[in-house]
């Protein structure tokens, strides 16, 4: 067990920066204050509705047992054995008196951890924005900090990791830095499994770290240790990363029920979100929070980019732009043994789907304790990379078309969660006759997620009652990646295509409609969808 001297812990004044010299950005924007109504005055940036896919990781201490999932932390204490994380433990490192969870850090060496690999691994399957989840819910920091001493630069990998990701992101000129947050839930995490929540650990077994008041800056348990430091730290935490390292991106995990027992506050959250907002401003920096489940989970609905757990509560038919987050697999991290219910075609059709509803999907890898990303994770990056190559002009730069798409496959479904209804998304099942849609440049793109055995393929929704165009007539038909020319006609009963004889690409194919006069996009029409 770690016992290192505590450390003075920190103070903090808190400062709402005003903008500095007019700049063509900055002339332009306000100054956010830190309230609800004015952060939400913040527009989502034309880059990230461009990006359309970004990449992320979820790795730390939690890695190196590589069992359950980052939880590790909060389960290995638990009675009721979940994940099977105590008997794993005890077995494999001994009890908890003598082999704690700071006992993992001196092992987290990450002697195959590679900022250039990882980053180009996110660059080759196509991300446009990437980064790193910078701390879990244990605490612990992955870049060089002054407001805690348990931090990558200090202790374990000695490295600073979230520095070396973004020094390897700035080397890709269409790539911005992304950042995730997951602090907010630290305050007596670890403890939220114990038979009794408020229980105080040390009369349940002294010798366990978790009663160590000396821990107390990492552990922070509820009725020991200062809730007012903590919240001092959270905000120094946010405020340091943007003023070092500068991320586009930020999105937090968990905040509102964080936020409910004051740790952060509301307070220090507006706070540092109008911080994070005005200082990027100030260098002509176009930035944006998410806003993770909406007011379910995290902020008021009107702020920032509302953001769904693999579209978890999502209605079907939501308005606007908005992202979507989930694991490569699960669970979030890596885990021993670990398997891939999904391959590169889930997650390009998941990216497809996404995009013609006004998505944005936030793929997180989970990393192996070592610092290497498992060859599995490579191989579904590589491959979701390959058709984004050949296919990114669909996706990449688009909006959202009048209607999303067609097809006889159901994406959501309604399921019982806890005696709640709750909607889940599943794209496994796409196939050939569902079509999606995007447009740009006067230009609509239709991707079929399948190549159908007779070659032919009949959009229903364009029809000739169906105006397309200002003159209704279109132009030119193309498949992306094949030189073929595309056989088509257009009747009352739809859009009839023929595929090229020779099959390119895999997963999805993307046919270019070209038309005359201006595209006619209006509003999403949820009605018509359901119809089509």
């Amino acid at each position: 067990m770690i016992k290192a001297i505590k450390l003075p812990l920190s103070t903090l004044t808190i400062a709402v920066l005003s903008l500095s010299a007019p700049s063509a950005l900055a002339e332009k924007t306000e100054t956010i204050k830190a309230d609800w109504d004015s952060i939400a005055t913040k527009q989502i940036p034309e880059w990230l509705i461009d990006a359309k896919f970004g990449v992320y990781t979820h790795w730390g201490i939690y890695s190196v047992p590589a069992h359950g999932g980052p939880d590790y932390v909060r389960q290995m204490y638990s009675p009721k054995n979940r994940k099977g994380v105590y008997e794993y433990h005890t077995k494999k490192y001994g009890s908890l008196e003598e082999f704690g969870y700071t006992d993992f850090i001196p092992k987290f060496t990450a002697p195959k951890f590679n900022a250039s690999e990882w980053v180009g691994l996110m660059n080759e399957a196509g991300a446009k924005f990437g980064g790193i989840a910078l701390v879990h819910h244990d605490g612990f920091l992955l870049w060089d900090s002054k407001y805690s001493r348990w931090n990558s630069k200090n202790m374990g990998p000695k490295k600073d990791i979230y520095g070396e990701i973004a020094a390897e992101v700035a080397k890709y000129p269409d790539m911005k830095l992304a950042a995730t947050f997951h602090h907010g839930r630290t305050f007596n995490y670890a403890y939220g499994e114990l038979k009794d929540k408020g229980a105080d650990a040390s009369k349940i077994n002294p010798k366990w770290e978790l009663s160590d008041p000396e821990l107390g800056d990492f552990f922070w348990k509820k009725g020991r240790d200062s809730e007012e430091q903590f919240n001092s730290d959270w905000y120094g935490k946010i405020t340091e990363v943007v003023d070092t390292y500068k991320p586009d991106f930020i999105w937090f995990d968990g905040l509102s029920t964080s936020m409910k027992g004051g740790h952060p506050t509301e307070e220090n959250v507006t706070k540092a979100i109008s911080y994070y907002y005005n200082e990027s401003a100030a260098r002509d920096q176009d930035v944006v929070v998410a806003n993770k489940l909406a007011a379910n989970f995290n902020f008021p609905d009107h702020v920032g980019l509302k953001s769904y757990e693999n579209g978890r509560d999502m209605p079907e038919h939501q308005p606007g732009y908005w992202l979507a987050d989930r694991a490569i697999g699960y669970p979030w991290s890596y885990v021993n043994n670990k398997t891939y219910r999904d391959g590169p075609d889930y997650q390009v059709d998941s990216i497809i789907d996404f995009a013609s509803r006004g998505g944005i999907m936030f793929l997180s890898l989970t990393p192996k304790g070592d610092g290497s990303i498992p060859e599995a994770e490579v191989e579904i990056m590589k491959g979701i990379g390959r058709w984004m190559k050949v296919n990114g002009e669909a996706i990449y730069g688009t909006r959202r078309y009048s209607v999303y798409g067609e097809g006889p496959t159901k994406v959501t479904k309604f399921v019982k969660i806890k005696g709640k209804e709750k909607v889940k998304w599943d794209h496994r099942k796409l196939g050939a006759k569902d079509v999606r849609f995007t447009q740009k440049d006067n230009t609509l793109y239709a991707i079929a997620l399948g190549w159908p055995e007779n070659g032919k393929l009949t959009i229903k929704t364009l029809n000739n009652d169906y105006a397309i165009s200002s003159s209704d007539k279109i132009k030119n038909i193309s498949l992306i990646g094949s030189d073929e020319k595309i056989e088509w006609k257009r009747d009352s009963k739809g859009l009839h295509i023929v595929y090229p004889e020779k099959q390119v690409g895999e997963f999805a194919y993307s046919f270019k409609i070209e038309v005359e006069g201006d595209l006619i996009v209006t509003e999403p029409d949820a009605e018509h969808i359901k119809k089509s």
